[in-house]
């Protein structure tokens, strides 16, 4: 018996999509993997670092670690700290202590000098040039602070999250069971490849496609090449329904004598969908089967592939969801801020991406050392520049894409109120803001009142009082900042307020009140800008 699908019962692919995912009501498994094994995964928490990385402030060379106020001069070497080694020492007034790259950098010190441009002196060394603060020193939780998100549920673990998971000393992560897939072929026709082909028979193509196509991101547990029998493809979905999440099928959904894939889903289950308006494609079976997705492809080769793309992706993508475009590889993209390379290396800088509200993509470079395995694990892609190359704002690069996170990006100034929000965040402080707004990057921009206090158009605003907590010496804030404008020599340059707690009771420690309490020291807004239409949504449904 036909069963003929009528041009005028087709559901559009938008409304076939969305009809069917309202029927499904899939929970995917959350399991616990080693991180080592955690690649591709769908992360299914949301984690924060459990400690500052770097662990405590160290030294990028192998040289000298002293007070940058003291030089050019020549400083007596009074100890020596090697990697791995700590010593509860404290350089005073203008003297020297030898460090190992990556060795612990005693208080006092707030730069190192390295070992090929000094003079040895005995037991003294001459530095000819001014050294500048913080020069070749990693301060501690400047790469990524203890409490700092660094994992968002949804999100596809990375080669380079791994890493810094690992890093941070996590050694298991929660994430989604990869969705398990069935595949059957039917057809009487269907020869496999590798055999001799007989008068009207051809070689089957179907199950190669779809299993080169999902083994990359799903796990396939069965696949095999059915005749056209009803109850041979019954029993081949019931066996897939107690193995797999998911069941495919090519061939048999039209209305030939021999399709009997929609006879055999009726009978086991109910078929949601009989029919899309779409070409090649048309006779599309969306079922279910034990509360199994079961989805029929006609058996042209070239019909699979096109529903595969519009209709099947789309499901899968909705039952094992993503945050993150990883097909981009390489973009062109214009830089929201000068960058330039090391006057004698090839130098890779770490980027952030946004997309402005034309369409086109911004690169937003980040401050980067060698040892900031979370910077370049939480950024999108990098620049390689040539030695000595220098690339002015405004201009178009090519950016090497890793991944890239299309959803909601804040961009601008640190607040509690806003790190943990689920949505792409990009906290390096007001510069940042102020090109997403001259550029219209972005959704939302946040400018702090003491990085600019001119800002007349803005959305909402968020005021908090700044305090200051401890005594000593101060730690202060990179200069993309607002609050870096508060002190004026501080020992410390921290990126964030979540750097903070590291130094509380060390020094005299300045940040927002819902991070540390204290003695007020002025009051800060934070201008709250909608870039795009959903940035502006996004902003109205924002309750302070």
């Amino acid at each position: 018996m036909r069963t003929i699908v009528r041009d005028d019962s087709l559901y559009t692919i938008n409304d076939a999509i969305n009809i069917y995912l309202t029927k499904l009501n899939f929970i995917p498994k959350v399991i616990e993997i080693s991180v080592k094994d955690a690649f591709g995964y769908l992360a299914a928490e949301s984690l924060k670092a459990p400690v500052d990385y770097p662990p405590f402030s160290r030294s990028n060379v192998d040289g000298y670690a002293i007070r940058s106020e003291c030089t050019p001069g020549l400083l007596k070497v009074v100890d020596r700290i090697g990697i791995g080694e700590f010593k509860d020492i404290r350089l005073e007034g203008c003297d020297a202590i030898e460090v190992d790259t990556g060795a612990i950098i005693p208080m006092g010190a707030d730069a190192v000098v390295k070992i090929e441009d000094v003079e040895i002196i005995d037991d003294k060394i001459k530095i000819p040039r001014k050294v500048s603060f913080g020069q070749n020193i990693g301060w501690v939780g400047s790469d990524i602070p203890r409490g700092f998100p660094i994992l968002r549920k949804g999100e596809v673990i990375s080669h380079e999250k791994i890493a810094l998971l690992a890093s941070l000393g996590i050694s298991k992560v929660k994430v989604y069971d990869k969705l398990k897939i069935y595949l059957i072929a039917t057809g009487d026709e269907l020869i496999e490849p590798g055999n001799s082909l007989t008068p009207g028979k051809i070689y089957e193509s179907n199950l190669h496609y779809l299993y080169s196509k999902l083994r990359e991101k799903y796990q396939i547990v069965g696949m095999t090449l059915l005749g056209d029998n009803v109850n041979s493809i019954k029993n081949e979905i019931k066996k897939g329904t107690s193995l797999a999440d998911v069941v495919i099928l090519t061939g048999g959904t039209s209305a030939g004598e021999k399709d009997y894939v929609h006879k055999a889903i009726r009978e086991l289950g109910n078929i949601i969908i009989h029919g899309i308006k779409i070409k090649p494609g048309k006779p599309t079976i969306l079922g279910l089967v034990d509360n199994k997705p079961v989805i029929g492809l006609p058996g042209n080769i070239v019909s699979s592939i096109v529903v595969f793309d519009t209709v099947v992706s789309e499901v899968l993508k909705a039952l094992y969801p993503s945050q993150e475009d990883l097909e981009l590889k390489k973009v062109r993209a214009k830089l929201a801020l000068t960058i330039k390379a090391d006057d004698y290396r090839n130098t890779l800088i770490p980027v952030y991406l946004a997309k402005a509200v034309n369409g086109s993509f911004y690169a937003l470079p980040v401050k980067f050392d060698s040892y900031m395995v979370g910077t370049f694990a939480l950024t999108e892609g990098y620049v390689m520049l040539e030695p000595g190359e220098k690339v002015e704002e405004g201009k178009e690069i090519e950016v090497n894409v890793r991944k890239f996170d299309g959803s909601l990006t804040i961009i601008g100034e640190e607040d509690k109120r806003i790190l943990d929000l689920d949505t792409k965040n990009i906290l390096l402080g007001s510069l940042l803001a102020i090109k997403a707004v001259e550029y219209k990057f972005g959704d939302v921009a946040i400018i702090s009142s003491l990085y600019d206090s001119s800002v007349e158009k803005y959305d909402k605003v968020l005021c908090r009082q700044v305090l200051v907590n401890g005594e000593g010496e101060e730690v202060g804030y990179d200069e993309w900042i607002g609050m870096s404008k508060i002190i004026r020599n501080p020992v410390v340059k921290l990126k964030s307020p979540s750097s903070v707690y590291s130094l509380m009771g060390k020094a005299k420690v300045y940040a927002p009140e819902n991070y540390i309490s204290g003695k007020k020291v002025t009051e800060e807004c934070l201008y709250i800008i909608g870039i795009s239409e959903r940035g502006k949504k996004f902003i109205s449904n924002f309750h302070i």
